[in-house]
């Protein structure tokens, strides 16, 4: 049985699916996911349409289906009884059904395990108990759950299989058509990348809109590109772009022609001077693939004052909590202003060397990611469990 919540999740599961599928061809495997699941084999009891939710806000108001929804897999568990219970991220769900399972008699393996090092270390020592292998993204995650009396296994991350690209940056930008005329040679690139939900697209876009139309006038010529989140249709962005230059009255905001990319992302990060970026898994697929960034980040004020309450994390971007360090300039919250990030959009396009030096630290944070093959040794991992049961 596998279970993912989010279409990463979903995405990550169906190539763990089809390592198992290529392992032993008469598996059966089911659970919930999405469509990539479904694509590689998996027989889906639920999918993950709405499940996606981001910040407390929006989980209490999709609670109850969550909580059918659980109950609904634990019914399937104690029923058809498992060899393997493999559970993909989403945390909040799958933590309670890896406790149900264990108590079911049913082997657990958790793939991409809460970030327990980051908030919450008390996850670690719950999981510990309640999962047979912890199989890990990171090395230093590894050894926390280790440290926490769990059984973990480094297996590497899976963006390092795919979140790449061989194109140079030019050829990257003839491919999207942009930058095609020796004029174009030296106008920059801005990437931008509000996020995979709907909530994120709210918060976020129009800042990055407005931020857009201050450099527009700095930078006249400026490339603007947006690959599309899966999920995420055109016509919500363009609601959103409609709906802010209409709010502006007296003086209509002009927003420069932004190109609209789909199933294109690592070309247009790749393509970019700089990324203007939702917190979340981009900012990681950015450092695979060696972009300059400025991390957002921006909830509803319900949602920040719990996350505040709760953690005492002063960043949130994947490659400064595996470094350790800033090394990707953040806008969270309140700080999250169109002057804020204007300014901090200019100081990168206008400094060459910062953006070298950053992308010097992003390789450095990649190099923390493990080698090809995370499927492969977490279906390994899941077989190994089905011996022990």
């Amino acid at each position: 049985m596998i279970v993912a919540g989010e279409p990463s999740g979903d995405l990550h599961a169906s190539h763990v699916a089809r390592q198992l599928k290529a392992l032993c061809p008469d598996i059966t495997l089911f659970g919930m996911g999405g469509d990539q699941m479904e694509a590689a084999s998996v027989k889906l009891d639920l999918h993950i349409r709405d499940s996606a939710v981001m910040g407390f806000a929006d989980v209490i108001t999709v609670l109850p289906m969550f909580l059918r929804k659980q109950a609904y897999l634990k019914r399937r568990i104690r029923e058809e009884h498992p060899d393997v219970l493999l559970l993909v991220d989403f945390a909040e769900f799958n933590m309670p059904l890896a406790k149900f399972a264990r108590r079911q008699g049913v082997s657990v393996v958790y793939y991409i395990p809460p970030k327990a090092w980051a908030w919450r270390a008390n996850r670690a020592r719950k999981l510990a108990k309640w999962a047979n292998v912890v199989a890990a993204i990171f090395p230093f995650e590894a050894e926390f759950y280790r440290n926490s009396g769990a059984n973990a296994e480094f297996v590497g991350h899976p963006l390092v299989d795919f979140a790449q690209t061989p194109l140079s940056a030019q050829a990257a930008r003839e491919r999207l058509h942009i930058c095609e005329t020796a004029d174009d040679l030296e106008a920059p690139v801005i990437g931008l990348m509000p996020g995979s939900r709907r909530s994120e697209i709210r918060h976020i876009l129009p800042v990055m809109l407005k931020a857009a139309a201050n450099i527009a006038q700095v930078y006249p010529k400026a490339h603007w590109i947006l690959p599309l989140a899966p999920g995420i249709s055109r016509d919500l962005i363009a609601k959103h772009q409609q709906e802010l230059c209409r709010g502006w009255v007296t003086q209509p905001l002009q927003l420069p022609s932004i190109k609209i990319v789909e199933n294109q992302t690592y070309q247009a990060m790749r393509a970019s001077t700089l990324l203007l970026v939702t917190s979340g898994t981009a900012t990681l697929e950015a450092t695979c693939i060696g972009a300059p960034m400025i991390i957002l980040f921006c909830t509803a004020a319900f949602n920040w004052h719990i996350i505040k309450a709760l953690t005492p994390l002063n960043r949130s971007g994947l490659p400064n909590l595996i470094a350790g360090r800033d090394i990707v300039p953040e806008l969270l919250q309140t700080e999250l202003t169109p002057t804020a990030l204007t300014a901090l959009a200019l100081d990168f396009l206008k400094h060459p060397q910062k953006r070298e030096t950053q992308r010097e630290a992003l390789q450095a944070v990649y190099a923390q990611l493990g080698t090809a093959g995370a499927a492969e040794r977490t279906a390994e991992l899941v077989f190994l469990n089905i011996r022990q049961a």
